[in-house]
């Protein structure tokens, strides 16, 4: 049997990309792409579907907010949207959920493939694996999910998965799997944003941009011979980043990054990291 001890180079890939996901925190969308791209990295997954699940120990699973990665890999995304409606119709419609929820409740965070779940001849002919699994055109998968410390009742996990035809995840790779979520579920509670927090990178170029500046601390005046703008412009701008984030001035945007220990890194701001300036304008 394979061995499912973690080995120290998949520790230290684990808590890199949980770290890297801390630098991404104030942007929900952001963080969880680059999670979930990371974790598939990690285990050689070819598509992964996931987010917030709610009513777990009560019985009755609803979503509360969902992410996705590895559609570019030529999968048929109608499948998933089948799983979300099928979900909210009839909670007890998919096997695998109805007997990893079982076992969650007893084992918080176990990472089980499917395999272990239901067996495949059931599953194979069961509305789950028609229209969904083979709809997208996956089949082996691994689901990990794990409750959110300081919220009842909500669990953040997701399904990886393999294309068809490919090989079950390995006893290793679901220990790297379940290792992932016991490292990145606590921070959950307040460093990373939630589904319901404003992302950044929902914002215009030009408005994060903004944004960063009044992140690191300049005023209008600097913001404008930064970035190239008008003072006008600079408050116009800061009218819509002020409304994005519901706050009402400069000070309560900066005690929402401070309480939330976001800092100013502003990962979501592009690669490199430099200062914004005239040449990015539109």
């Amino acid at each position: 049997m394979p061995s499912s001890v973690l080995r120290l180079r998949d520790l230290r890939a684990v808590h890199a990309l949980v770290h890297e996901c801390r630098d991404l925190g104030d942007d929900g969308a952001a963080w969880r792409r680059h999670w979930f791209a990371g974790v598939a990295g990690l285990v050689g997954a070819d598509l992964v579907l996931g987010g917030e699940l709610g009513g777990v120990r009560g019985g009755a699973p609803r979503d509360l907010g969902t992410a996705e990665w590895g559609w570019e890999n030529g999968f048929n995304r109608a499948g998933w949207l089948r799983a979300l409606e099928l979900l909210r119709a009839d909670p007890a419609y998919s096997p695998l959920m109805g007997a990893y929820r079982v076992r969650v409740c007893r084992e918080d965070g176990v990472a089980l493939c499917g395999s272990e779940l239901v067996r495949d001849h059931d599953w194979g002919r069961g509305i789950e694996y028609q229209e969904v699994y083979r709809t997208i055109g996956v089949h082996r998968n691994l689901w990990c999910f794990r409750f959110i410390p300081g919220r009842a009742d909500v669990t953040h996990g997701q399904i990886i998965a393999r294309a068809a035809g490919r090989r079950d995840f390995a006893a290793r790779e679901q220990a790297v799997v379940a290792e992932a979520y016991a490292a990145i579920t606590p921070l959950m509670s307040g460093a990373l944003a939630g589904f319901s927090d404003p992302a950044p990178s929902a914002l215009a170029p030009r408005a994060r941009d903004v944004l960063r500046c009044l992140l690191e601390g300049d005023s209008d005046k600097q913001i404008a011979a930064r970035l190239g703008l008008s003072r006008y412009t600079v408050n116009q701008y800061a009218k819509v980043i002020f409304a994005h984030f519901g706050v009402a001035s400069r000070a309560e945007l900066l005690a929402r990054w401070v309480r939330r220990g976001w800092g100013a890194r502003c990962a979501w701001a592009g690669p490199g990291g430099g200062p914004p300036g005239p040449a990015n304008q539109p």
